[in-house]
C-alpha cells in the first residue's frame, strides 16, 4: 500500500510538473513572439514562481484538481483491471490521459468557456496534456510491481 501511495504522488508530481511547465513555456513563447525580451533567467523564474503560485496559490491549485483526476482515474482503472486481460501499464496510461483529458475540457464548461490552463488553449496544448496524463499514468501503472500487499495486478 505504502508504494502505492509513493507511485500515486510521483505520477502526481510528474503531471502537474509536465502541465506547469507547459503552461509557462507557451506563454513565454508568446511573449517572444511580440517581442518582449525572454531570456533565460526569465525562463528559469517564471517556471520556478509558476510551479508554486500554480499549484498552491490561486482559487484553484493545479495539484488539487490533477490529484482528483488522478484518484478517480486509477481507481477506475484499478477495477477495470480485475475483468480486463490490458497490460497494467497501459491501461493506467489510458486512465491518467483520460483524467487530463477530462480536467482540460470540462474545466472550461464550468467556467463560461474560459480555459484557466492556458497551456490548454490549442489543440496541440490539450494533446500535450493528455500526454502528460499518460505519462503519469504509466509510471503509476509500472510501479510497484512486486510484494503481497503492493501488488496492483
Amino acid at each position: 500500500m505504502i508504494k502505492q501511495v509513493q507511485a500515486f504522488l510521483i505520477s502526481l508530481a510528474i503531471a502537474t510538473f509536465l502541465l506547469v511547465t507547459h503552461t509557462t513555456i507557451t506563454n513565454l513563447i508568446w511573449l517572444n513572439s511580440i517581442n518582449m525580451p525572454v531570456d533565460l533567467g526569465v525562463v528559469v523564474s517564471s517556471i520556478t514562481t509558476d510551479l508554486v503560485g500554480m499549484n498552491f496559490r490561486g482559487a484553484f491549485p493545479a495539484i488539487g484538481l490533477i490529484f482528483v483526476g488522478l484518484l478517480v482515474a486509477f481507481v477506475t482503472a484499478r477495477v477495470i483491471s480485475i475483468w480486463s486481460g490490458m497490460k497494467k501499464t497501459y491501461l493506467y496510461a489510458l486512465a491518467g490521459g483520460v483524467a487530463l483529458l477530462a480536467i482540460v475540457v470540462l474545466m472550461p464548461l464550468a467556467f463560461y468557456h474560459l480555459d484557466l490552463i492556458a497551456g490548454a488553449r490549442t489543440l496541440a496544448g490539450k494533446a500535450y496534456l493528455v500526454f502528460a496524463g499518460m505519462i503519469a499514468g504509466y509510471y503509476f501503472g509500472g510501479h510497484p510491481r512486486s510484494g503481497g500487499s503492493n501488488e496492483i495486478n
